[in-house]
Order: structure tokens, then sequence, then C-alpha cells
């Protein structure tokens, strides 16, 4: 069981990244060719419900969500709508976290071309982009704007789940979900987090000259690199050997244990 829940989480990222992915860049890139390919019996099994690519693609997240539901709710011992309940929250989760990588590497990165990674992430950025819009935001208020409302969207329909779902109070699960947006964040982090995994990632990568034009090399530089830009203005170069990794990784650590330690004393009190 619980390799079927691992394979059904995967499942769920390479949907979600097909749903960013236009044809075109499918047709170029290799590794999206393989995503659409992996995807596309799941997607053409929803085209008899849906006819739109997005339909089917959230009508793919929502059947495999159900699914994944089931099967944990049946390995735990639990209803099969505490589990549907659980593997929805799961969900929320990823797709949190997901975009909060998003928005700090376009905070930090200056792109200066175009490319398929910047493509997909303006696109993941665009529903952020028509509310600001809407809302009149500033330019140079934009990014703040964005972290605003995906923290408190999370809180807001986190909440509402919980509710919904196990018969809570809606009073106790918002902040609630205030907390748990703010460790989600930190468990990014420190190793194993996403941005450690990603740094140490592009370390392996300096020591083999990778292919430039490949797609998952321009995606993990395109993510590293901006988080090593700010400990390279002040970390010295060795002689050629770049120590702003470790350094980082060092740092991703402690962060991750203080803010571990200032929740867990929020807590208390």
């Amino acid at each position: 069981m619980a390799f079927l829940i691992s394979l059904i989480d995967i499942f769920l990222i390479l949907v979600l990244v097909r749903l960013l992915v236009k044809p075109n860049e499918a047709f170029y890139d290799p590794i999206f060719r393989l995503i659409y390919r992996v995807t596309d019996p799941l997607l053409k099994a929803c085209s008899y419900v849906a006819k739109t690519i997005p339909g089917q693609v959230f009508l793919s997240l929502a059947v495999l969500i159900v699914v994944r539901g089931l099967l944990y709710g049946s390995t735990a011992g639990q209803s099969a709508l505490s589990g549907i309940g659980i593997s929805l929250l799961d969900f929320l989760r990823l797709i949190f976290q997901a975009y909060f990588v998003i928005w700090l590497v376009t905070v930090l990165s200056r792109w200066s071309y175009q490319t398929s990674i910047q493509g997909m992430i303006d696109r993941a950025l665009h529903p952020f982009s028509r509310l600001s819009w809407r809302f009149r935001i500033r330019r140079k208020n934009y990014h703040l704007f964005v972290l605003v409302v995906l923290y408190l969207g999370y809180v807001l329909v986190s909440g509402i789940v919980r509710y919904a779902l196990f018969q809570g109070s809606v009073i106790a699960a918002l902040p609630y979900g205030f907390v748990e947006g703010f460790l989600l964040i930190l468990n990014l982090f420190p190793f194993p987090g996403f941005f450690s995994l990603v740094i140490i990632a592009g370390a392996l990568l300096s020591w083999v000259n990778p292919d430039p034009s490949n797609s998952i090399v321009r995606a993990i530089y395109g993510i590293s690199e901006p988080l090593l830009q700010p400990f390279r203005r002040f970390v010295p170069n060795l002689g050629g050997f770049d120590i702003s990794p470790i350094i980082a990784l060092f740092c991703f650590q402690l962060i991750g244990s203080l803010g571990q330690q200032i929740v867990s004393g929020l807590i208390r009190i």
C-alpha cells in the first residue's frame, strides 16, 4: 500500500507539471515529452467526462486524491472519508510548498532571457498576476502580495477542509493553519528539505559538467543559483573552490532548528 501511495504522489506531481507545460515545449524537450507520455493515459481516460485539457487535469487530480485517500484510509484503519480528507490536506500542503518554492525563486532570480522553466513559473503565477491587476497592486509590492495571498489562501482552504471533513472548530482550524504553514515553509530549508536537496544536486552537477541545455539541469541551477547568490556576496572563493553551498546548508539547518524552537515556544505559551 505504501508503494501505491508513493506512486500516486509521483503521478500527482507529474500531472501538476503537465498543466504548466505547453505542447510545443514537450515536442522539443525529452523530459517534458516523457511527462506527456506518462500522463496521457490518465488524461485520456478523463477525456470522456472533461473535454478541455485543464478539465482533464483537474479531474485526474481529483481521482488520484480520492484513490490515495481510500488507500491511506484502508492502511491506517480509518474511514474512507477521513482518508480522503487527509489525502486532500496532503495535496494542499504540496501545492503550498510548491508555490512557495516558485515565489522564492522568482524573488531571488534575475532572469535575463526566456527559458522553458521561466515560462512554467510565469504560467504558475498567472492567477496571482491577474488578482494583483484586479486589486491594482503596485509592481514593487507584487511579491509581498503573492506571499500574503498564498499564505492566507492555504490557511483558509485547509481550515475549511478540516472543518468540513473532520467536524472540527473553525476557530481552532485557522490558527493551526497559520502554524502549519510556517512549519511547511521551514521544512523546505534544512536537510532533507527541498532547497537543501537542490543545492546538493547543483553542487554535485558542477563537478561533472552536465549538458546546460538539459531541462532538469536548468531547473536545478535555476533554483540553486538564486539561493546561493546571497551567500556568494560574502563567502570568499578559496582558490576556485566554492564553499557557498556548505555555508548555505549550514544556515538552512540553523534556520530550521531555530524556527522549530520558536514554534514550540509559542505553542507552550
